[in-house]
């Protein structure tokens, strides 16, 4: 295939997809017309992923308790305890705005074809995980949801994001038979920490057999319990849990202060 054929396929997908948009106007959930994806919106989600992890109650559990102030290299450390997560979560920013609007549009307004812009936006995020544990391939794992839910919306949208991931390259996707075993409606901060999720069949036992290494992919993380027990049902089954991997986070935390000048 010679330069100028390569070049007529975009173009006669552009014209094909133009002549489209006459009967089914193409619209970007910020409310741009001509595109499903404004430019602003793309430039959005071509952000670099941030560390969340430290936002999400649910992921921390406690490595250290002082009664009083000590030294340690020299460093005054004030009386108290330490929190440390217990996996590294990326987000692509914080779940407000315009990247709320997409994750909703994509999610609940009929626009599951997003997955395919979101993929690519969320690839660095996997590959910095993998990178950072020196495997080269991991396997990612979307993180179920429940059957009401599924059927509400007509697809399950997080194991097709998953699919969409793994056509990039960072990885393999890995769909597990995975269920909930605990609710989140109506509990309290305590209960939904404990949340319980359940991994089963061949697929499952195989990955864990293997000692598969995992990245868990999910839309949006509040609390952090759902990765939480994600992670824990991944875990016991003989995988290894290198991170986790999310749209948008319902808190980021707050950007250190540049020195000398005021907030």
């Amino acid at each position: 295939m010679d330069d100028e054929t390569v070049g007529l396929v975009p173009r006669m997908r552009e014209i094909a997809a133009q002549t489209c948009s006459l009967v089914a106007p193409r619209q970007c959930p910020c409310g741009h017309e001509g595109a499903w994806l404004c430019r602003r919106c793309r430039t959005l989600l071509g952000a670099p992923p941030i560390r969340v992890e430290s936002c999400c109650d649910a992921l921390q559990q406690l490595t250290a308790a002082r009664i009083r102030e000590q030294l340690e290299d020299g460093v005054p450390l004030p009386a108290g305890v330490d929190h440390t997560a217990v996996l590294p979560v990326l987000a692509l920013g914080e779940y407000t705005g315009q990247l709320q609007r997409i994750v909703l549009a994509w999610k609940n307004g009929g626009m599951l074809h997003l997955s395919g812009t979101l993929a690519p936006a969320l690839a660095p995020a996997v590959t910095e995980l993998a990178a950072a544990a020196g495997v080269p391939h991991p396997s990612l794992v979307p993180v179920p949801s429940r059957v009401g839910a599924r059927l509400r919306r007509g697809e399950d949208h997080t194991a097709e994001l998953v699919r969409a991931l793994a056509r990039t390259g960072v990885g393999t996707s890995l769909l597990l038979r995975a269920a909930p075993t605990t609710a989140q409606e109506g509990q309290g901060a305590r209960q939904r920490r404990t949340r319980r999720i359940r991994v089963s069949g061949r697929a499952a036992r195989r990955a864990g057999q293997e000692g598969a290494s995992v990245v868990i992919i999910d839309d949006i993380v509040t609390t952090g319990s759902t990765l939480r027990g994600m992670r824990g049902a991944l875990t016991a089954a003989g995988m290894t849990v290198l991170g986790a991997v999310v749209i948008a986070s319902a808190r980021v935390p707050t950007p250190a202060p540049i020195p000398g000048r005021f907030p």
